[in-house]
């Protein structure tokens, strides 16, 4: 299979690349930020997997027009599985190069501009999968449309819930257009992994996310564990548009269940995009 991993150069990510580069007969691509990370992780894996059918593209995922740049990266790819993973905590309001918020820009559109012209382009093969990590963290939150981007009392945390909740309704209508490519289009809550997450806080904020983590988070070869199931396993090849947790179909909160809102949320992102100069 020809595997695409956004965020595969550390934890969740990383993990899931190791994992699936047992089987030699994949191919799979990491996509990130910095290029030095990414190198070392190819390296790694393949000196752990000795596959050699690994590649990295160094990617700034929160910027729009890099991620839209993809396209013609993976232009000449026919994609099988495309793993939607990279996203990160701003518990400071810090906004991307082209002036859009920073969790939102990459936990939420770099999932959206990807996945659209993956599948708008044909590069991903009939009959392929979209899989994109959202957590329960989105449960207790909802989404003003008025100022997704929270403008007005920003908060971190909520920012974050906010963008997980995203993930969930882009999959619902997503999975509804990629129908007809015999596509499915699936989200999966992990569970509260260790890793490297919320690492670029720091002050109290970085300590209580690390002390967290070293009291209740799993191994990051567990939270993977359903990641691999949604990009793997048959019982799932003709389920599309759900929320899953434990490998096992979940019921996300009514809001992410709510049709108007998904709609909503996708007329806003392309319209955020179209004021940008980008039309998918």
């Amino acid at each position: 299979m020809n595997i695409v991993i956004t965020g595969g150069t550390s934890g969740l990510g990383y993990r899931t690349a190791f994992i699936l580069a047992q089987d030699s007969k994949n191919k799979i691509i990491l996509i990130g930020k910095n290029k030095a990370k990414g190198e070392q992780a190819i390296k790694s894996l393949n000196n752990e997997t000795k596959n050699k059918n690994l590649s990295f593209l160094q990617v700034d995922l929160s910027s729009i027009f890099e991620t839209s740049s993809l396209k013609e990266k993976l232009a000449n790819k026919k994609i099988d599985v495309l793993i939607n993973n990279a996203g990160a905590l701003f518990y400071s309001r810090i906004e991307s190069e082209d002036v859009i918020e920073k969790t939102f820009a990459l936990n939420h559109l770099s999932y959206f501009i990807l996945s659209n012209l993956l599948l708008k382009h044909k590069i991903i093969k009939n009959g392929g999968r979209i899989i994109n990590v959202a957590s329960g963290a989105h449960r207790g939150v909802d989404i003003n449309f008025d100022d997704i981007e929270m403008v007005t009392n920003y908060n971190g945390w909520i920012s974050y819930k906010k963008s997980k909740l995203c993930n969930i309704l882009f999959t619902k209508k997503l999975s509804e257009l990629a129908l007809k490519n015999n596509i499915t289009v699936n989200c999966l809550h992990p569970g509260f992994v260790k890793t490297g997450f919320g690492k670029n806080n720091t002050g109290v904020i970085g300590l209580i996310i690390k002390s967290l983590m070293s009291l209740f988070a799993i191994r990051v070869e567990e939270g993977a564990e359903t990641i691999i199931y949604l990009a793997t396993s048959d019982n799932v090849k003709n389920i599309s548009g759900e929320y899953f947790y434990e490998s096992k179909v979940n019921k996300p909160s009514n809001f992410a269940e709510n049709n108007k809102s998904a709609d909503n949320l996708w007329d806003l992102s392309i319209k955020i995009l179209k004021n940008k100069g980008l039309t998918l």
